[in-house]
């Protein structure tokens, strides 16, 4: 993900595969054959992460589409937190641009996930949620409750240190 975010094109992260696998198609491939879901799942993740902070939130959402379809997708795990989190950002977004209504109701599920787990982990959450409602809100047209919740996000953010996640609030 980083040689795609830095443009770095003189790395060989599959060097340490001796010439086994080559390229992502590959170690997809190989995975699959050796029913490694979880690794052709990690791939997908990798390629929704950096699609999504490349701006391009359409690959974003196929590749987060893709990820989902593994049965290890809905393991709790680091790594569901930030793409539901991300994915409701990306919906709500592709909403916004006229894509159709079915982001709007994946944005909606997105926001009803995040909303579950505020009850079990406030800190680490509440601002997520807050950032998704502010989406929602932009994406209905609510500019004063966009922006009231966009500034709310901010400060919730600030104050349990997601620096990162202030960043996305003031996007």
């Amino acid at each position: 993900m980083i040689d795609s975010l830095t443009g770095d094109i003189s790395s060989t992260p599959y060097a340490l595969f001796n010439g086994k696998i080559r390229n992502k198609q590959s170690l997809l491939a190989d995975a699959h054959s050796k029913m490694h879901l979880q690794i052709a799942e990690a791939v997908h993740l990798k390629d929704f992460n950096a699609s999504f902070w490349m701006g391009d939130y359409i690959e974003a959402a196929k590749s987060s589409d893709i990820a989902l379809l593994f049965p290890s997708a809905k393991m709790p795990k680091v790594q569901l937190i930030y793409h539901m989190f991300y994915r409701g950002i990306v919906m709500f977004h592709l909403y916004r641009e006229g894509k159709g209504e079915k982001w709007l109701e994946e944005g909606n599920k997105m926001q009803d996930q995040v909303q579950i787990w505020v009850k079990n982990s406030k800190p680490i959450f509440e601002n997520k949620l807050v950032l998704l409602e502010a989406e929602h809100y932009a994406s209905m047209g609510n500019v004063v409750a966009a922006k009231e919740s966009y500034e709310l996000s901010v400060e919730l953010a600030r104050d349990n240190g997601y620096v990162h996640e202030q960043g996305l609030a003031y996007g």
